[in-house]
């Protein structure tokens, strides 16, 4: 499958649009010859980030994968793909991590998987969740509190554990540079981002019904749920976003 990047218009990022399915043909194809794959997301707070956050951007250019998790990134997109006379994106190929990350440890050839991130008693009960849907060995190692002496360590665990998926759910812009630092000292073939999917499929964050995303509404059930953590990042960052894209672009 080809993984050449597409670039968003008006966002000015670049995603790699896939459906679920086509993420884990993507996880099965890099465990089974043994090839590094790095999964990343984009939605409009990553957006933000890459355009505010020279590091953030960094790692978002080296990685091999970055899926569409957010409507107004596929509708974008649609618009771009309507402008040249393209049929627009199916509402498939917005794939928020846990579409994706339950069906990846089950896939054959997942023997081990490491799940970095959370607190003690979040990671436990993550570890506890995945090992109910998949004959993997599960490992946990917590990521709250978080310190970046902490790396070495964790990347030693990691090198002993051998595990063939990777999923790290420490938030932006945090996730994604541990991801890299880890991607580069391990053997691991596939590392993924997954934000709060670890506590998603926990239960310990409650988890939108997945017909909601599709709708374009997850953001207003998400910001229900907390909204002391994620008012500024839903009601302030897109206006935010909005003038650094208008700056830009004048």
């Amino acid at each position: 499958m080809n993984l050449t990047k597409t670039h968003v218009p008006m966002l000015n990022v670049s995603v790699t649009p896939l459906t679920t399915s086509e993420v884990l043909d993507q996880i099965r194809h890099a465990t089974a010859h043994a090839e590094k794959l790095t999964i990343l997301a984009h939605n409009l707070h990553s957006t933000h980030l890459f355009h505010t956050n020279d590091e953030f951007r960094q790692r978002c250019h080296e990685a091999e994968v970055i899926l569409v998790d957010g409507m107004p990134i596929l509708a974008a997109l649609s618009i771009g793909r309507l402008r040249q006379r393209r049929a627009p994106l199916s509402t498939l190929h917005r794939v928020g991590s846990t579409d994706w990350v339950r069906s990846a440890a089950a896939l054959p050839g997942i023997e081990r998987i490491v799940l970095l991130g959370g607190t003690e008693a979040a990671n436990n009960a993550a570890v506890h969740a995945f090992t109910r849907s998949s004959a993997a060995q599960v490992v946990g190692i917590p990521g709250d509190p978080w310190h970046d002496t902490d790396l070495p360590v964790v990347a030693a665990q990691i090198r002993t554990i051998d595990p063939q998926l990777l999923l790290i759910g420490m938030g932006m812009p945090l996730q994604e540079r541990i991801a890299a630092y880890l991607r580069d000292v391990t053997d691991v073939p596939v590392t993924a981002a997954v934000g709060g999917a670890l506590d998603q499929v926990s239960g310990t964050q409650s988890l939108a019904p997945r017909w909601l995303g599709r709708t374009g509404f997850e953001w207003a059930w998400r910001l229900a749920s907390d909204p002391r953590r994620l008012a500024g990042r839903y009601l302030v960052e897109p206006f935010q976003l909005a003038s650094t894209l208008m700056r830009r672009s004048a």
